[in-house]
């Protein structure tokens, strides 16, 4: 059973820039150590920056579509490691946001239609 790929790209990066906006804001809204406020914003400005690469749509994004799709999966995967590295030095409130976070933009890049249609 292959999971169902309706959000179309553009919708992918509107969704994809406010995801890494927030991550940059939690370990301040959280009130993180050094350790945790650098994960999450490093993790949520790499988000943003691959987000604004689907400015213009599909055919006008700035990397190849494959490319972005790579990016979000292994942001995803990266994100959640973080978490896990964070829940071990203690840092359990950012842990889960950005856990949380890495989970969206893996649902959000497995729902998504890397088309250029």
């Amino acid at each position: 059973m292959t999971f169902p790929r309706r959000i179309p790209f553009a919708a992918h990066g509107a969704a994809e820039f406010p995801l890494g906006l927030a991550l940059m804001a939690a370990p301040f809204v959280l009130g993180a150590d050094p350790a945790g406020t650098v994960v999450a914003v490093t993790l949520g400005v790499l988000i943003a920056g691959v987000a604004l690469t689907s400015v213009g749509g599909a055919s006008g994004s700035a990397i190849p579509l494959s490319t972005h799709e790579s990016y979000d999966l292994a942001l995803a995967l990266g994100g959640a490691g973080g978490a896990v590295a964070l829940a071990v030095v203690g840092e359990l409130p950012v842990a889960v946001a950005v856990l949380v976070g890495s989970l969206a933009l893996l649902g959000l890049s497995l729902a998504t239609r890397y088309t250029g249609r």
